[in-house]
């Protein structure tokens, strides 16, 4: 049962299970509802991370309108003669450059790998820049003015466990 001098065993606890990510791309969600993406290099008991190249990824989901085809859609493909359907949304995501992030580590809500993003995008995520993001964020929300949609977020409060 007992591990081999010099090898790290099959499960880590707590913080150091954080070894086997470092020096890796990583997406790291806080609690106030950020996404950050960078790459891991240090941490601390604590999970206080060090992350460099770190950028805060925003993403807005829009719903396509009615008869509205989109450039990158896959709907005039063909897979094996059935024909692709044209996704419900579109994604738009920029990505604001923050260099080197200390992250505390009580923030953290979810934490994992992430690779090459656009390689596996197949065209249902558009990168834009922060102008254009804003810009559609603008129009979004007018439009859910306009609608009458309310905007359902889903409040994630983490602090009501603290709650006796």
């Amino acid at each position: 049962n007992a591990v081999p001098y010099g090898y790290p065993p099959a499960y880590l606890p707590g913080a150091s299970s954080l070894v086997e990510q470092l020096d890796q791309k990583l997406l790291v969600i806080l609690r106030d509802g950020r996404h950050l993406v960078g790459v891991l290099r240090s941490f601390d008991q604590f999970s206080n991370m060090v992350m460099q190249e770190t950028s805060e990824r925003r993403i807005l989901v829009v719903p396509h309108e009615k008869g509205e085809i989109s450039k990158d859609s896959n709907s005039d493909k063909t897979n094996g003669g059935v024909q692709s359907q044209t996704p419900n949304t579109i994604c738009y995501q920029t990505d604001i450059e923050l260099g080197l992030f200390i992250v505390r580590g009580d923030n953290v809500v979810l934490l994992g790998e992430v690779g090459d993003d656009e390689e596996r995008n197949d065209g249902q995520i558009r990168f834009v820049s922060l102008e254009e993001f804003e810009q559609l964020e603008e129009e979004e929300a007018k439009r859910k003015e306009e609608s009458g949609e309310g905007d359902e977020a889903i409040n994630w409060d983490f602090d009501m466990d603290l709650v006796a």
